[in-house]
């Protein structure tokens, strides 16, 4: 996984992949190995957590319908046609039995745990996000088409991907991102040791811990625990080699 910012070092990247940084509440595009769009979206609520892994896309569905799961939460619902009110919003991209990248028109729950185990996101973001899709393994679909289906909330049609297009999801409460060093809270409780992965994530980016303010990072960390912090690389190894 590459959250830096810069480009993926593998020989041959494929044209398009996503990254999901489950505590950054982050979905992170790259094309032919660069990174060119970055998502805020809804992770799962604990208890119905996103898991990590490696997954792929393998479909889209435009407009979709949904269907009640066979789950204790979903008991007594009824199926629920395309519009504005369809839980799965405009679109649904499925990567692994069960679990969607879909849209929501409740922007106000991005950024939280909302869903229960899929990826939400605001349903212009995943429109933009499936023109792409699009353009990269469906160049053969008419825009006429794609404006047609963008234009008709009611109207369902499926698209199964020649290729799929890998999507990791990751759970990395650090993170270093265009020069900054990220902390985000542990939402599923599951990190035991805050430090060791600030260390494994300034030494994959080849800062030194010798020369990095610990008094100041330690109290980043702390401050993670409840909601985002950020601070600047410079700014953190700076001050140490000033002491």
């Amino acid at each position: 996984m590459n959250l830096s910012g810069g480009a993926s070092s593998a020989a041959e990247d494929p044209p398009l992949r996503f990254v999901l940084n489950v505590p950054a509440h982050r979905l992170y595009v790259y094309e032919n190995g660069v990174p060119t769009r970055t998502y805020r979206v809804s992770v799962g609520l604990r208890g119905n957590q996103t898991p990590a892994g490696d997954y792929a896309v393998s479909s889209l569905i435009w407009n979709p319908w949904w269907h009640p799961p066979d789950s204790d939460w979903a008991r007594g619902r009824k199926v629920e046609p395309p519009g504005p009110d369809n839980p799965m919003g405009r679109v649904k991209l499925n990567f692994a039995p069960l679990l969607y990248i879909h849209g929501t028109s409740d922007r106000a729950t991005l950024g939280d745990p909302a869903s229960r185990g899929c990826v939400r996101m605001g349903n212009d973001d995943l429109i933009e996000l499936t023109r792409l899709v699009h353009q990269y393994l469906l160049p053969d679909v008419p825009e006429a088409t794609i404006q047609t289906l963008v234009d008709s909330p009611s109207k369902t049609t499926t698209f199964h991907l020649p290729r799929r297009i890998p999507f990791e999801v990751v759970y990395s409460v650090v993170a270093v991102r265009n020069g900054f060093l990220y902390v985000y809270p542990d939402i599923y409780k599951r990190v035991k040791d805050y430090q060791k992965q600030v260390e494994q994530v300034l030494a994959a980016e080849g800062i030194d811990s010798a020369n990095v303010d610990w008094d100041r990072l330690n109290e980043l960390m702390e401050k993670g625990q409840d909601a985002k912090v950020a601070i600047s690389v410079d700014e953190l190894t700076r001050t140490a080699g000033t002491r």
